[in-house]
């Protein structure tokens, strides 16, 4: 046990020292503040919010309308009534930030243009369109002879829920708009960030393993210490390493939530944690932890494969292709988890980490298919486990050029 942690130690620390981890790690922690602070970030570059608006109207109280309603939205612009000739000279000399020209028909129906220096974005068009679209409703509401309460109910939206009607006796589940885009942000994380780990530590171990290769400094190593002992330390040291970069980013996660008045802004998406939300997260975490151990003990097999250090591109081909087809899998999968396909793909191996996650984000997926991928995966480990202890020990003096070259010398030689 000594012999583990003195490889595990060795490597952890390695690891931790380097620029690699140094870098990316503080690259991620800018991008977790600059997050924090987009709104503002975002006002930096929008200019001063105190605009000065001109609406040309010959209705007095239809420009009042618009004032209030407009206001409202953004209480620092300042809105003027004056006319077609006024505002487009105010413009010219830059007084003037915009006007609105606005007619109306008979029949209340009223129509705008923006005369501005530039081309109208399509928020001021939307913002505009809202509120006439508002002011013209109560003005037909008031020809019709509808009071405020008449109003009301003809705007009031149709709530629209789903109940998922089990194929068992229990209850069914109602689902809401909230928590189903909670779930989708959930898988989303959970697979950007199982994509980037694997990418970023299969990389390490594989290229770890292939330079003790080359260096031959694999042949004193078996000597002294169990190719099963060395090989499971050093995947545990990157795995850490991994962890260690996920806690300091969680970390920072919790300080920028606090230090920036977050809660404010999330509260307002009014999200609360259900049964199911739970069940997605802790399934989560589990395939996370998984997916990464998979794919990295499948990198060592690689690295234990490689001869020479110019041909590990070529080596972990194979890996980054399954990879970004799981990646994708997982991805697109989202989109319509109860299709076949994602079925089907959520018990192969390599493939599950990313599909069942997917799999798991509908409350009617029965919690027993994310126990059987779990299991399927944990005997997978196991014997990739074991091929890269075998890989490890038996591919020392074996230099062919190329993954499967090697790998056939190496399966025919017995422990």
């Amino acid at each position: 046990m000594s012999k583990f942690w003195a490889t595990f130690k060795l490597t952890y620390s390695k690891k931790l020292k380097s620029k690699a981890f140094i870098i990316t790690t503080i690259f991620m922690i800018l991008v977790i503040v600059l997050g924090a602070n987009i709104d503002k970030i975002a006002s930096m570059f929008q200019g001063d919010d105190n605009q000065k608006i001109g609406i040309i109207t010959q209705d007095q109280s239809l420009y009042q309308a618009i004032q209030s309603q407009g206001e409202r939205l953004n209480e620092e612009t300042n809105y003027s009534r004056m006319t077609e000739r006024e505002a487009k000279a105010k413009i010219k000399d830059e007084s003037l930030d915009k006007a609105y020209m606005i007619t109306e028909s008979k029949d209340h129906l009223l129509s705008a243009q923006i005369l501005t220096r530039e081309a109208s974005t399509q928020s001021d068009k939307a913002e505009l369109s809202a509120i006439l679209s508002q002011i013209q409703t109560q003005k037909v509401a008031n020809d019709l002879g509808l009071n405020a309460t008449n109003l009301q109910q003809l705007q009031r939206e149709v709530s629209v829920q789903d109940q998922l009607v089990s194929n068992s006796d229990e209850s069914s589940y109602n689902t809401n708009k909230e928590e189903e885009v909670f779930s989708k942000i959930i898988v989303m994380v959970g697979t950007f960030m199982m994509f980037f780990i694997i990418l970023t530590y299969a990389q390490q171990i594989a290229m770890e393993l292939a330079t003790e290769k080359v260096s031959r400094v694999s042949e004193m190593i078996i000597t002294s210490v169990k190719p099963t002992i060395h090989i499971l330390a050093k995947i545990s040291a990157v795995l850490t390493v991994a962890l260690t970069q996920i806690l300091v980013l969680g970390v920072t996660s919790v300080i920028a939530y606090v230090a920036f008045d977050l809660q404010d802004k999330l509260s307002e998406l009014d999200i609360h944690l259900t049964g199911h939300m739970i069940r997605l997260i802790i399934f989560a975490v589990i395939f996370l932890i998984l997916g990464v151990l998979t794919y990295v003990i499948l990198a060592s097999i690689f690295g234990n494969l490689t001869a020479r250090i110019e041909d590990m591109a070529q080596s972990m081909m194979p890996l980054n292709l399954l990879m970004i087809a799981a990646f994708y899998a997982g991805y697109f999968g989202a989109m319509n988890p109860n299709s076949m396909i994602i079925k089907v793909l959520s018990y192969v191996p390599f493939f599950s980490p990313f599909v069942t996650l997917t799999r798991m984000s509908l409350p009617e997926t029965p919690t027993f298919e994310g126990i059987i991928v779990i299991v399927i995966h944990m005997i997978l480990i196991g014997l990739l486990i074991w091929i890269a202890a075998k890989t490890y020990r038996n591919a020392v003096l074996i230099f062919e050029k190329g993954v499967i070259k090697s790998l056939k010398r190496v399966i025919p030689k017995k422990s």
